[in-house]
């Protein structure tokens, strides 16, 4: 009989994406939901199981609200759930999983394994599963070190892990240890599950083709989620055969990121407004950018205006304009009616000190060099524009 299970992971319960406006506190509930959409996808494949790959919680103490939402979440689930720790909520003293309470009723519930230990467990369909739990937030050892060294062909073999697949982005991880490439060759998996990444791992990835996969998070959130808001269906015809791994779209939220979004003018801000107005379904959209930089003070002010009306028409927008620099002009300073002795400061913040004038001043050296740097000359004047009311 064939091997079928999902594999999800980084469910990140009691996540709030802060920064997309007024609906941030209505965004704990993606991920609920996006898991229970998981629940419907495992009964129509008629899954043997349930994997998911660490990071069920956002934090290893989540609320008592988070804590009974996930209770009940589990309750429902269709097939075996097999659980692990993550770097997140990893199983250390004091979290989530050494909550007694909350740990019996959980492992009373009829379908839901905590696979906490380091251990081989036989699980459904004939087949061993090796989970590698996660006890430590910053930890520098490879968790499937443990998992004996096996051959593909007898029975069904399945690591269940949570942390970085060295070289997964083609680079130097650095001193950091890390989940070896070689994990399910040496082992004899058939399937290494992966959680951590928030994309999926597709098809033609090394790490797809030595069979460890990213499920990725059911629904995006804060992080880049290049390919979020999937969970895996995985066959298996016979041990050591070749694997069917296909991702199905689980989360409803549209994540548009426009990454760095340069503005200088007008036309620039047309630009972004029509970015917005292309989204086809903005009651599911996240409209994200980092805008950077030189506006007028007008400009600004209209940007942030739409803003606020954008965050209304999509369901978020997570708009950054901490690197957006305000530089107003001299029309600027006109339009507020300065005095003379205003006026005059203006005009020697907006040009290079004369030495003449700089003679005899306390400080005139300072004061030299930093007049020769037009950047901050220019932060000078737009402070001053603020300390005016402008």
């Amino acid at each position: 009989m064939p091997l079928r299970f999902v594999h999800t992971a980084d469910w990140h319960l009691g996540h709030t994406y802060w920064k997309i406006g007024a609906r941030a506190a209505q965004s704990r509930e993606w991920r609920f939901d996006a898991v229970r959409r998981i629940w419907e996808l495992a009964a129509q494949k008629n899954a043997d199981f349930i994997l998911v790959a660490g990071d069920v919680f956002d934090s290893d103490t989540p609320s008592p609200a988070i804590r009974q939402g996930a209770i009940e979440l589990l309750a429902d689930a269709p097939a075996p759930v097999y659980l692990i720790s993550g770097n997140h909520d990893p199983n250390a003293e004091g979290s989530i999983w050494q909550n007694a309470d909350f740990r019996t009723t959980v492992e009373n519930l009829p379908h839901v394994r905590l696979a906490l230990q380091t251990s081989p467990l036989e699980i459904e369909g004939d087949a061993l599963l090796f989970p590698c739990p996660v006890s430590r937030k910053y930890s520098k050892n490879d968790a499937t070190h443990w998992i004996p060294p096996g051959e593909r062909g007898e029975t069904f073999r399945v690591g269940l892990a949570h942390g970085k697949w060295r070289g997964y982005f083609g680079g130097d991880e650095g001193p950091f240890e890390c989940i070896s490439s070689d994990c399910a060759q040496r082992a004899g998996l058939d399937y290494l599950a992966l959680g951590d990444y928030h994309s999926f791992t597709p098809a033609d990835h090394a790490a797809a083709k030595a069979r460890s996969f990213y499920a990725g998070t059911p629904e995006i959130g804060a992080r880049d989620n290049v390919r979020g808001g999937h969970a895996l269906c995985v066959e298996i015809g016979q041990p050591g055969h070749e694997l069917a791994v296909e991702a199905h779209k689980v989360g409803k939220i549209e994540l548009h990121d426009l990454g760095n979004f340069t503005m200088s003018g007008g036309d620039d801000f047309e630009r972004l407004k029509a970015r917005a107005e292309e989204i086809s379904a903005p009651e599911n959209a996240i409209l994200r950018a980092r805008v950077v930089g030189d506006v007028s003070p007008s400009l600004l002010r209209e940007l942030n205006e739409w803003l606020q009306s954008a965050r209304d028409e999509l369901l978020g927008a997570d708009i950054s304009l901490q690197e957006l620099r305000q530089r107003p002009s001299r029309d600027d300073f006109a339009k507020l009616r300065l005095e003379k002795i205003e006026e005059s400061l203006v005009e020697t913040l907006g040009n290079a000190f004369d030495a003449n004038y700089l003679e005899g001043i306390k400080g005139a050296e300072i004061l030299r060099d930093w007049s020769g740097d037009e950047d901050a000359r220019r932060e000078a004047l737009t402070l001053y524009y603020r300390w005016l009311g402008g």
